[in-house]
């Protein structure tokens, strides 16, 4: 426990094959429920840890009252798509069922997630889970999320064929692009354009819905990576739609970089999740 916030590391949530899953809990230390949200780290869906930037990004938001639960997910040297979406879906259907014994408010879970675990987060939103049981106030059980932060996401992975970056590549990618791509390589293709079909299903702009909850995205305008037209695909089409969904551009950010790590971005997803997530008083 430091600075007002305590951690339960290495929490079993789900064992797919045998391999089981953990997440971190990061929560703020205090009396009473408080609301939660799941965060998937990027990595291009092939590598990349529950505990990236965790002092950089998940203890903050903590800090400002939301519990963070940072999550596993099965890799693509291990599985194939839609396996990274079943992972995320068991953990919140988890924390809903064992939240109350760490403290967690959890009928209304939020997801925030990071490049390919962004994607993940808007999958969680604009997918609802088939096995969630509606109870007779209109709640749900399972595992649906009821509002979306999606940094740098990609939404649209046949448009990652022929999108151009907007700025150089990011510091931490030296080298050729990756052959197969990582996009590619989440659905078991050489290439996504080989099966249109598979690659649409596993797009989140395929999936906008009138009723999707809340969305926040946020995305730099330098992304070497994802382009910011991801991102503006996606909050177009949702806000076409009738769905309530916000875009904030990083001016001159790269993908994954600095910026998004300072206090105003974060201060920017506490806020929305301390909104979105704000249950209503029980009588």
């Amino acid at each position: 426990m430091s600075d007002g916030i305590e951690v339960r590391r290495g929490l079993v949530f789900a064992e797919p094959a045998g391999q089981p899953l953990q997440l971190d809990l990061y929560r703020p230390v205090g009396n009473g429920e408080v609301p939660v949200c799941v965060y998937l780290h990027g990595g291009g869906w092939a590598r990349g840890s529950r505990t990236d930037r965790a002092g950089d990004r998940l203890v903050p938001v903590a800090r400002s009252g939301i519990a963070v639960a940072s999550i596993d997910y099965r890799l693509t040297d291990t599985a194939t798509f839609p396996a990274q979406l079943e992972d995320a879906r068991a953990a919140v259907r988890w924390l809903r069922a064992h939240g109350a014994e760490h403290g967690l408010a959890t009928g209304r879970i939020g997801a925030w997630g990071a490049s390919a675990g962004g994607h993940l987060a808007a999958l969680l939103g604009l997918c609802p889970d088939d096995a969630d049981p509606q109870l007779g106030d209109g709640s749900v059980q399972g595992g649906s999320v009821q509002g979306v932060v999606a940094w740098f996401p990609p939404t649209d992975l046949l448009g990652l064929e022929t999108d151009e970056p907007e700025g150089p590549p990011p510091p931490f990618r030296s080298g050729p692009p990756p052959s197969p791509s990582f996009e590619a390589r989440l659905l078991g293709l050489s290439a996504a354009s080989d099966d249109p079909a598979r690659a649409r299903a596993a797009s989140p702009l395929t999936h906008v819905r009138p009723d999707a909850p809340p969305f926040l995205v946020v995305h730099g305008d330098r992304d070497g990576l994802i382009p910011s037209v991801q991102s503006r695909r996606l909050v177009e089409a949702l806000s076409a739609a009738g769905a309530t969904a916000d875009l904030m551009l990083l001016a001159g950010a790269n993908h994954e970089d600095p910026a998004f790590d300072t206090p105003g971005s974060l201060g920017a997803v506490s806020g929305f999740l301390r909104t979105v997530l704000a249950e209503a008083p029980r009588s």
